[in-house]
């Protein structure tokens, strides 16, 4: 449902919006986009967490789950500076995946780039495919 302003705004009513929002427990943390990719050894995210520092990020892997976790914080302004806009968002970052079974829990590497956090999660060596030689 929408609501039009005689100035030609839209709007969504905000009693729909209640069935967008995620659950209460994650409504305490911001949640970073991330694309999952897959190859036959490994598993890959990508995570975009602008504006941080790589020490600042906690990537471990936890009770078989990629977790990620960090914390945005408010710039402090100058006690004379006004605020007109504020859109970005700040406080703590948090996302957790469940990894597949064949997943390795100790061949975890990470790298943090322009904003994006890459997490790779190699395949235990059993599970990869493998070619046999037929004589």
């Amino acid at each position: 449902m929408e609501i039009r302003f005689e100035n030609g705004l839209r709007m969504f009513d905000p009693r729909t919006l209640a069935f967008f929002r995620e659950s209460d427990t994650a409504a305490r943390h911001m949640v970073p986009s991330v694309d999952v990719t897959e190859d036959k050894d490994a598993y890959h995210f990508y995570f975009e967490m602008p504006g941080l520092k790589n020490e600042s990020i906690d990537a471990r892997v936890e009770d078989g789950k990629l977790v990620v976790a960090a914390e945005r914080k408010r710039p402090e302004w100058p006690q004379e500076t006004r605020v007109r806009v504020e859109e970005r968002g700040y406080g703590k970052i948090y996302r957790a995946f469940d990894l597949p079974n064949d997943a390795s829990h100790d061949r975890v590497e990470a790298s943090y780039k322009d904003g994006v956090l890459d997490v790779t999660v190699e395949k235990k060596a059993e599970s990869r495919p493998a070619k046999i030689v037929i004589n």
